[in-house]
């Protein structure tokens, strides 16, 4: 790979790292577990992602591959857990970014048993297959007909 290629790659993860911490909330699809995907709520710890699930889903344990979907964009990750010294520096920076919320809601992220579902984010590059599952997606919606557009009321 050239320099300029490694350049363009690594400002695009960068651009991909940033849109997942900004996302008040991603949904995480583990691999071992197709179709049960969870809300997860993600935050930024030093150069590190981390991924909780959110009070409201259903709290399961076990990382390995995933994707992480926000705003339509389904991105691939490897969720690793995480060291227990670092559960009260991530309740901090849970704090930090949704201290707005719900006291209830942010009493339960930094619950005990939110730590157990705390997993940090390392992105990977897709396989061959979920390029392809996801390229016969694109496609699929691309050919779909689409209806005639009403004009804007105000015209």
């Amino acid at each position: 790979m050239t320099l300029p290629t490694r350049a363009a790659a690594f400002l695009h993860e960068l651009d991909v790292l940033e849109a997942l911490e900004a996302a008040t909330a991603v949904q995480v699809d583990v691999a071992r577990e197709p179709g049960r995907p969870w809300r997860g709520w993600v935050v930024q710890l030093g150069h590190d992602l981390y991924v909780r699930s959110a009070p409201d889903a259903a709290r399961r344990a076990g990382g390995g591959r995933a994707h992480l979907q926000v705003d339509g964009t389904r991105q691939p990750v490897v969720l690793a857990e995480v060291a227990p010294e670092l559960h009260a520096l991530l309740d901090d920076a849970y704090l930090a970014k949704y201290g707005r919320c719900a006291p209830e809601k942010i009493g339960a992220v930094t619950s005990d048993a939110a730590a157990a579902s705390t997993f940090r984010v390392r992105l990977r590059r897709a396989t061959w297959g979920e390029r392809v599952a996801g390229a016969a997606a694109a496609a699929r919606l691309a050919l779909r007909p689409r209806r005639a557009q009403e004009p804007c009321p105000s015209c």
